[in-house]
C-alpha cells in the first residue's frame, strides 16, 4: 500500500486518542498486544529497550535519553506519543523521522501480518498497539542497537508493557488520567511502577511526591526491582550503592524549571546502559543540543509568545513557576481535551495571567470552549474564540509588542500553534491554513470593494461574494474566474503536457505511463503492456534521476523523485496498485536542477513573480523548496528576471484562458523549463513572507472584474 492508505489503515482502527477506546477489558490489551508481535514475529526481541514511563516529562526523557544513546556510538530507535503533526514522529530511528515510503511498507507488513486477527480472540487491535508494534518491527528492520519506548497511558496495561525491557525509566508523577489509573497518587504510582521487571534497573526522580515514593519503594521490594534514586548528586541504588553522573544538566534560564530533573534521568539511564562509550564530553554537547517541540517554546519574541503542552495541575503549576520568570500579566490561549483536569490547569496558572481567551484544537477529545468558560476561576477575565487560529491572532493583538502570550492545555493545541507560527517540524502535507489563506485575502478584497462576504456552509469553506446583481462562490483556495473546462485542462498534467508541447512551450523530457494493471475498458488508453516494459521505456528515453508525477497530483502529494530503474520500478507498482478506478495515468519527467520561481499571472499578463528557496533543497518525498522548514518565497525585482518572466508568461497565456492561475517553472542554462501550470494556486508561502497586500490587491482586481461583468451591474 502506498503511504496515504497506510494512513487509512491505521486511522480506521480503535483508538482512544481519537475517542473511539479499545474494545473489552483491560485484561485483554496485553495479550492482545502480544499476539499482534507474534504475527509480526518477535520484533521487540532484536534489540535491547528501555521503557519510559510517568505523568509529565517522559518524552523529553525519552528523546534526550535517545540522544545520549546516539551519542555513544549507538543506533537507536525512538517511540513516542502523542504527535504533533504527523504520526510518523512517533517513531524515529537515529534521530530522523521515518520516512513515508519506509513508514508505508512497514503497515503493508503490518496488515498482511494480522489478517483475520479476530481468530485470536481478544478482540480488534487498537491504532496504538499497531503503532507499537511498527515500531519494533521498523526498528528491528533497520538494526538499531537499542530502542527507547516512550509509556502512551499509565504503565501496567500499556502496549509498551507488553515485554521486559532491559531498563526502566519513571519521570514525575502526578494526578492525571484518574478516570482511567485512579484517584490518587498511590493508585497511579502503583499502576505506573508496573513497566519495572525483577532483577531489573528502574530509575526515577529522588524528589517524587512522598506518596508516590512509598508506592514505588513497596512495589520495587516486592518484586525484586533493583531501584535507583536520581537526584542532584547522581543516582542511589540498593545497599548504599551511588552513581555520579556524566554530567550534571543544571537548570539554564530558558530550560523548564522540570529540565534538570528529568535531564539527569536521561544521563543516570545513558551513563547505566552505555558504560565508558558515553563520554562526558558527547553527553554534555547531547544535553545542550537537545530539543523538544512544544515544551517551553518560543513561538515568537515581540509579543513574547511561548507553546507548552501542559495539560494537568502538576505541570502547571510548573508552567506558572516558569511564566512568573518571564514577566507578568500573560495572556493565556488555553484549550483542553476530554480526560484532563481542566479546571486545575486553568486555577494553577491563573495568578500569574491578566487574560485567557479560550480555544479549542478541534481534535476529537478536544473540550468545546464554551464548557471551559465556568471553569474560568473568578477575576480572570474570560473571552471564547472556537477557531484557535482567530485565538492565538486576537491574543497576540492584545498582548501587543511588549506583552506575553502563553499557548497550553493540550499538546493537540501545541501542535495547531506550532503550525500557525510555522514552527519547525516534519508534516505529512498543509493544513488548512494555506487553503485557507485565499479566504482571508478575498475576505479584505471584499471589504474594498463594498462587496458582501459570507460563509455558505457550516465548516466555512465555501463563501458566496455578492454585489449589486451579481453573485460568485468561492471554495477555499478555488475560484471561479476560470472558464471551467480550461480550468479542468489545466488541472490534468497529462493535458497540460501535451497543450505546452504542441506549441513549443520548454517543459522536461517526459514520459505518459498508463497504468498496464487497469481494468480492460481502459485499453485504448494504454501506453506499456506491463511495469517492467514501462521501466525499459523510460531507460531508453530518459537519464535518471527522473520525478514520477501523478496527473492531478497537488502539493507535492503524488510526486516522487527516483534515481535508479530499481526505484521507478518499486514507485510504479505502488502507485499503479493504489490507484483509484479513473486514476491511473503517470508522468515520467527528466529531473531538471536549477532555481525555482512560480509566476502568477491573469492571462498573458504577469501579475507576481518569486523565487521558492530553501537552504535545505527539496525534501525526501517533498520536492518543493517552500514546503521545506526553513522554505521562503522571495520576490522577483530584478528587472531582467522580470522581462524574461513576462516574455514566458505571454507564450503561456494563449494556450489557456485562464484569468488567474500560476506557471511553476526552473531557469537553467539554457533557459526557462516550465514544470506545471496551476489554476487555482495557494497564497499562503508568498504571504507567509510577504503579508497578505499583493494578494488582496491581485483579488481586488479581479473580482472587481469578474463582479463589473455582470448585465446587471
Amino acid at each position: 500500500m502506498d503511504y496515504f492508505r497506510s494512513k487509512r489503515f491505521l486511522d480506521a482502527l480503535p483508538d482512544w486518542e481519537a475517542g473511539r477506546p479499545a474494545p473489552g477489558p483491560p485484561e485483554h490489551y496485553l495479550p492482545r498486544m502480544r499476539a499482534v508481535l507474534a504475527r509480526l514475529g518477535q520484533p521487540q526481541e532484536h534489540c535491547p529497550s528501555v521503557i519510559v514511563g510517568g505523568t509529565n516529562g517522559k518524552g523529553t526523557v525519552s528523546s534526550l535519553l535517545a540522544a545520549l544513546l546516539q551519542a555513544a556510538g549507538h543506533r537507536v530507535g525512538l517511540y513516542t506519543s502523542p504527535h504533533l503533526h504527523t504520526q510518523r514522529e512517533r517513531i524515529r530511528i537515529d534521530g530522523q523521522v521515518v520516512n513515508k515510503d519506509t513508514w508505508a511498507a512497514g503497515v503493508t507488513v503490518l496488515d498482511d501480518a494480522t489478517r483475520r486477527f479476530e481468530a485470536e480472540g481478544w478482540g480488534p487491535f487498537t491504532r496504538f498497539e499497531a503503532l507499537t508494534g511498527l515500531a519494533a518491527h521498523l526498528f528491528a528492520a533497520a538494526g538499531v542497537d537499542i530502542a527507547v519506548y516512550e509509556v502512551g497511558l499509565g504503565g501496567r496495561y500499556d502496549a509498551t508493557n507488553a515485554w521486559d525491557s532491559d531498563l526502566a525509566v519513571l519521570t514525575a508523577i502526578g494526578l492525571d488520567h484518574t478516570e482511567v489509573l485512579g484517584p490518587t497518587l498511590t493508585a497511579i504510582a502503583r499502576d505506573k511502577v508496573c513497566i519495572a521487571r525483577p532483577g531489573r534497573r528502574l530509575y526515577t526522580l529522588i524528589d517524587q511526591p512522598p506518596e508516590a515514593m512509598a508506592a514505588i519503594e513497596a512495589n520495587a521490594q516486592e518484586r525484586g526491582i533493583e531501584l535507583w534514586r536520581v537526584g542532584l548528586g547522581g543516582a542511589s541504588g540498593p545497599g548504599g550503592r551511588a552513581e555520579a553522573l556524566l554530567v550534571d544538566p543544571g537548570q539554564p534560564p530558558e530550560r523548564p524549571l522540570t529540565w534538570a530533573g528529568n535531564a539527569r534521568l536521561a544521563v543516570a539511564a545513558a551513563g547505566s546502559l552505555a558504560g565508558a562509550a558515553l563520554t562526558p564530553a558527547a553527553a554534555a554537547q547531547a544535553v545542550s543540543q537537545h530539543q523538544w517541540p512544544g515544551r517551553l517554546e518560543v513561538a515568537r519574541r515581540e509579543p513574547l509568545v511561548l507553546i507548552d503542552g501542559a495539560h494537568n495541575a502538576p505541570a502547571a503549576a510548573v508552567l506558572a513557576d516558569d511564566l512568573r520568570r518571564r514577566g507578568q500579566d500573560w495572556t493565556l490561549v488555553f484549550g483542553g481535551s476530554r480526560g484532563h483536569d481542566a479546571a486545575a490547569v486553568l486555577h494553577a496558572l491563573a495568578p500569574c495571567c491578566q487574560r485567557v481567551v479560550l480555544t479549542s484544537s478541534e481534535h476529537a477529545r478536544a473540550v468545546p470552549p464554551a464548557e471551559l468558560a465556568d471553569q474560568v476561576p473568578a477575576g480572570l477575565t474570560a473571552a471564547v474564540v472556537p477557531s484557535c487560529r482567530d485565538a492565538f491572532e486576537q491574543a497576540v493583538a492584545a498582548a501587543g509588542p511588549q506583552g506575553c502570550v502563553c499557548i497550553t492545555g493540550s499538546l493537540y493545541l501545541v501542535a495547531r500553534a506550532r503550525e500557525h507560527f510555522d514552527l519547525p517540524g516534519e508534516r505529512d502535507g498543509v493544513t488548512e491554513d494555506v487553503a485557507r489563506e485565499s479566504l482571508a485575502c478575498l475576505e479584505e478584497a471584499c471589504r474594498r470593494l463594498g462587496a458582501s462576504f459570507a460563509p455558505v456552509t457550516a465548516d466555512g469553506n465555501v463563501v458566496r461574494v455578492e454585489r449589486g446583481h451579481r453573485r460568485a462562490h468561492f471554495l477555499r483556495n478555488k475560484h471561479p474566474f476560470n472558464d471551467y473546462v480550461a480550468a479542468r485542462l489545466a488541472e490534468d498534467k497529462g493535458y497540460q503536457h501535451e497543450l505546452f508541447t504542441q506549441a513549443r512551450v520548454p517543459t522536461p523530457r517526459t514520459l505518459a505511463v498508463f497504468n498496464p494493471l487497469a481494468d480492460a475498458r481502459f485499453d485504448r488508453y494504454r501506453t506499456h503492456a506491463s511495469i517492467a516494459a514501462a521501466v525499459a521505456a523510460v531507460q531508453s528515453q530518459l537519464d535518471f534521476p527522473v520525478v514520477v508525477k501523478k496527473h492531478q497530483s497537488s502539493l507535492a502529494q503524488g510526486v516522487f523523485l527516483e534515481r535508479d530503474a530499481e526505484g521507478l520500478s518499486r514507485r510504479l507498482q505502488t502507485v499503479f496498485e493504489s490507484a483509484g478506478f479513473l486514476d491511473n495515468l503517470v508522468l515520467v519527467q527528466q529531473w531538471v536542477a536549477g532555481p525555482e520561481y512560480r509566476v502568477v499571472a491573469t492571462r498573458a499578463e504577469l501579475l507576481l513573480a518569486y523565487a521558492k528557496v530553501s537552504e535545505a533543497g527539496a525534501g525526501a518525498g517533498d520536492l518543493n523548496p517552500l514546503h521545506q522548514a526553513d522554505g521562503r518565497a522571495e520576490r522577483v525585482v530584478d528587472a531582467a528576471l522580470l522581462e524574461r518572466l513576462r516574455q514566458l508568461t505571454a507564450q503561456v497565456g494563449p494556450i489557456l484562458d485562464l484569468a488567474l492561475y500560476a506557471i511553476d517553472l526552473i531557469d537553467t542554462a539554457a533557459g526557462f523549463v516550465v514544470l506545471e501550470l496551476n489554476p487555482n494556486p495557494f497564497c499562503f508561502f508568498y504571504n507567509r513572507s510577504h503579508g497578505r497586500d499583493d494578494f488582496v490587491a491581485i483579488y481586488t482586481r479581479l473580482l472587481g472584474e469578474f463582479l463589473g461583468a455582470s448585465r446587471g451591474a
